[in-house]
C-alpha cells in the first residue's frame, strides 16, 4: 500500500527527459553501460545511481531517453520533453526530422518499508534472471537498486527502468518504446 507523500522529495524531483540527440558527452560517469547493435538500430544504455539513460541511433537520427532526479547539469539543446514522473505519466512523440518514434510511460510509489524490501528482492532477482544492465548501491536508509532490462526487436526496442530508493521507500518504474517508421 502506497504511503501520501507530504514534503518535498525525490519523487517529485524525478524527469524523463527527450532529446533529440545523443548525450554520451554528459554521461562520461556513469557506473555502468552497455550497447545494443541491431541491423538498423543502435543502443546505448547508462546506468547511474537512480537515474539511466538510452540513447536510440539510426541511420537517419537520433533520439535519447534521460530519467533523473536531478536534471540541471544536462543542458537544454535537443530538448523535445520534460515530463514529470510523480504518480501515472505517459507521453509519446515522433522525433523531429527523423522516423523514430517514441513512446514512455512511468509510474513511482513510496511503499512502507516492509513493501519496499519485498519488491527489492523480487526486482532483484528479475535484473539477475533477465542479466538486465545493473547497478546496486547504499544510501543512508539501506540497499538501492538501479535496473535497465531490454526486449530488442528487428524495428524496435521495449526497455524496462527500475530505480528502488530505500532513504524514501521510492519505487520508480519506466516503460519506454523506441520504434522505426516505416514509410515516413
Amino acid at each position: 500500500m502506497a504511503t501520501t507523500i507530504h514534503s518535498n522529495t525525490r519523487l517529485q524531483s524525478y524527469q524523463s527527459l527527450l532529446f533529440a540527440r545523443s548525450l554520451q558527452p554528459e554521461l562520461a560517469h556513469h557506473a555502468e553501460s552497455r550497447s545494443i547493435i541491431q541491423d538498423h538500430y543502435t543502443l546505448q544504455l547508462a546506468i547511474l545511481p537512480g537515474a539511466h539513460a538510452c540513447i536510440f541511433s539510426s541511420v537517419d537520427g537520433c533520439a535519447t531517453e534521460l530519467v533523473t532526479d536531478t536534471p540541471a547539469p544536462y543542458t537544454e539543446v535537443g530538448l523535445l520533453e520534460s515530463l514529470l514522473c510523480s504518480a501515472e505519466k505517459d507521453y509519446e512523440s515522433l522525433i523531429p526530422r527523423t522516423k523514430i518514434n517514441y513512446i514512455t510511460a512511468a509510474q513511482t510509489e513510496q511503499l512502507t518499508p516492509h513493501i519496499y524490501n519485498d519488491t527489492f528482492e523480487e526486482l532483484d532477482q528479475l535484473a539477475r534472471d533477465q542479466e538486465a544492465l545493473t547497478h546496486r548501491y547504499k544510501d543512508p536508509a539501506g540497499p538501492c537498486l538501479s535496473i535497465i532490462d531490454t526486449q530488442r526487436f528487428a524495428d524496435q526496442v521495449h526497455i524496462q527502468g527500475y530505480h528502488l530508493i530505500a532513504e524514501e521507500n521510492l519505487v520508480l518504474r519506466t516503460q519506454s518504446i523506441f520504434e522505426l517508421i516505416s514509410g515516413r
